[in-house]
């Protein structure tokens, strides 16, 4: 079972706070690759693709993570 809490440095910090840190770096590696595809173009706004990738990416962690 996961702690609610971390502790970094005496500051306690919610784990959601770890999923969500994950999920942007994750997200920032795989936004790069897809710009490099040109990838983008497939969608009518980008922006909003790249925020249904975030949310995915952020609950494929919660859901899996560990």
């Amino acid at each position: 079972m996961l702690p609610n809490v971390i502790a970094i440095g005496g500051i306690y910090l919610p784990i959601f706070l770890g999923f969500l840190t994950a999920a942007a770096v994750l997200y920032l590696a795989l936004r790069w690759v897809l710009q490099r595809l040109h990838a983008y173009r497939l969608f009518w706004h980008p922006a909003l693709a790249g925020a249904g990738v975030f949310v995915i990416l952020l609950s494929t962690l919660l859901l899996f993570g560990p």
